[in-house]
């Protein structure tokens, strides 16, 4: 395994579950398939809070669970794996994902003028701020015109740097 997806993967498991997520992912990886139970035993956590994490794993595809059936009592348990491929692929649809709400928010900056509350209070768009009569609807204070050229550019630099 790459070292580079390894540090991807535990900087993702860490940010979806913080350490407890970063534990149980290092216990995966160390020592392959698991059973919840035993990785629970294993890190000193409660079950509950291990299935827990693996579900949000899971959902994210960074792991994958196989089910088994216990031939003596015929419980089923289920066997956890990290599923490093899936790792890169995950952070790519993020990086997309991030891309598209970035390029949606620059078509709306660029298409729209401005007015906002001298006290912060808010940001609004020409056609409510013609609708409150260029009043802050907050705090009454008259509304200004606001340039956002540097809300475009701070967007298109961000867009460039994700690589779009």
């Amino acid at each position: 395994m790459s070292s580079r997806r390894m540090n991807l993967l535990y900087r993702l498991a860490e940010a979806l579950a913080g350490g407890e997520g970063l534990k149980i992912i290092e216990c995966l990886v160390r020592n392959g398939d698991m059973r919840d139970d035993e990785l629970a035993l294993e890190l000193g956590l409660k079950p509950n809070v291990v299935r827990k994490i693996l579900y949000r794993f899971a959902e994210n595809s960074i792991v994958t669970v196989q089910r088994f059936r216990d031939e003596k009592t015929g419980w089923f348990y289920f066997k956890w794996r990290v599923q490093l491929d899936q790792v890169e692929l995950y952070l790519e649809n993020q990086r997309q994902r991030i891309l598209n709400r970035l390029m949606e928010r620059l078509r709306y900056e660029e298409t729209h003028e401005f007015y906002s509350c001298p006290k912060g209070c808010e940001r609004v768009p020409f056609e409510r701020a013609v609708e409150q009569s260029f009043m802050c609807s907050r705090c009454g204070a008259p509304l200004q015109y606001e340039d956002n050229a540097y809300v475009i550019e701070a967007l298109k630099s961000k867009i460039k740097e994700l690589g779009g």
